[in-house]
């Protein structure tokens, strides 16, 4: 790297005799009006200009646009930024996308020439799916950031459209799957349940350990660290026009890395009504524990396995052995095997997909699931998430 580019507005990088890298960057005056100077030293120049970008961004100075800033430079100041701002499951899962990923891909590709070409070349060697999305959103997070304090003009991805590993038209192998269950087919190409196979769960569902969750989160679109937070105390049954609704308060946030912690971010604290049924099976649940106690019962830390055993057949020694004392959760065991399996966390996309069928306004929708990106609907921030819901309700009782 020349010296030329090393040597930004806002300080410099240079080598020192013992092979160590100093950063420099004036941060304000001494009271003799003389410059107060920051100096870092690093192993590494990437280090190096990593602080001194982190260092920028804090100080509020701002490097030149297009100033040769790599993806790996970029990557390491973005976290220096914004650890102890996203909740540690976050930042832990972006390191991974990008130790695993984009680093050893494109970390040294100058930010400003990335394209949504090169993104996708990347994705498309994710192995898996799930995979995919979250490397895109680790990527597209932290270009946003960029954008945000002045080191790019814009994200270059953001409202982009990607494939990702496994998409196709339809999720089967094979022309059977038309034959066995044509609903079940189309709806695990979508990656969402319909309004028939959420009623057909509805019924199942009760008295499961994750019950509680599943409502919330397919009843009102919460995140499902956040419905697994909800208390007692949360959760209210009141009169609006002469209908009973329930309303959960949504302010904090649960899971496994993490703890007890606060929402995404500040939209994401909200009052949301819960569909029907749901709203009723989850007050009739949440008035049995106190107003401290957690409504779901058990801990988000082995969440993934138990949800994926509801769907799992009985293997035959098992139900041979019917009188042998079973581990706690084998009766919940194969609940809703014959449904089409989706990730519990899809559950939020599906209350989603509810509401957008239903005629939900996109702008109320975006509210009640507590999205940062603002839209241009004045009523954003007042959403009536009690008339959508009852609207979305309605729905419910039509289709099923």
């Amino acid at each position: 790297m020349s010296d030329d580019t090393r040597r930004r507005r806002v300080g410099s990088v240079r080598r020192m005799p013992s092979g160590r890298w100093l950063a420099r960057i004036q941060s304000g005056c001494k009271e003799d009006g003389s410059p107060r100077v920051v100096t870092s030293t690093h192993d590494t120049e990437a280090e190096a200009e990593a602080w001194l970008l982190a260092k920028s961004v804090e100080l509020g100075k701002r490097p030149d646009l297009n100033a040769g800033i790599t993806l790996r430079t970029l990557w390491k100041a973005f976290k220096a930024d914004r650890e102890g701002r996203l909740a540690n499951s976050t930042l832990r899962r972006y390191d991974g996308c990008m130790e695993r990923h984009w680093l050893p891909a494109i970390g040294d590709v100058d930010i400003s020439t990335i394209t949504v070409a090169l993104v996708q070349r990347v994705l498309d060697a994710v192995p898996g799916r799930t995979d995919a999305k979250q490397c895109k959103a680790a990527l597209s997070s932290t270009l946003t950031w960029a954008q945000r304090n002045d080191l790019l003009r814009e994200n270059p991805i953001r409202g982009a459209s990607f494939t990702y590993p496994g998409d196709t038209i339809f999720a089967w192998e094979d022309e059977s799957a038309f034959d066995e269950d044509p609903f079940a087919a189309i709806e695990r190409s979508r990656d969402v349940w319909g309004a028939k196979t959420v009623m057909e769960a509805f019924g199942r569902m009760r008295g499961l350990p994750l019950e509680p969750v599943w409502l919330a989160m397919v009843g009102g679109g919460l995140r499902m660290e956040e419905a697994f937070a909800l208390r007692g105390m949360d959760v209210r049954r009141t009169e609006v026009n002469g209908q009973q609704v329930t309303q959960v308060a949504v302010h904090h946030a649960e899971n496994a890395q993490d703890g007890r912690h606060r929402t995404k971010n500040r939209r994401s604290a909200r009052i949301v009504a819960l569909l029907e049924p749901f709203g009723e099976r989850y007050w009739e649940l949440a008035s049995s524990v106190s107003r401290d106690a957690r409504v779901c019962p058990v801990s988000p830390n082995n969440q993934s396995r138990t949800w994926r055993k509801l769907f799992e057949g009985l293997p035959e020694e098992e139900e041979r052995r019917k009188h042998v004392p079973k581990k706690a959760g084998f009766v919940h065991k194969a609940t809703l095997k014959d449904l089409p399996y989706i990730p519990l966390s899809r559950m939020r996309a599906t209350h989603e997909t509810l509401m957008q069928e239903a005629g939900v306004l996109d702008s109320i929708n975006a509210a009640m699931h507590g999205h940062s990106e603002l839209v241009s609907y004045r009523h954003y921030q007042q959403a009536d998430t009690v008339e959508a819901a009852r609207k979305a309700s309605t729905y419910l009782r039509v289709v099923s």
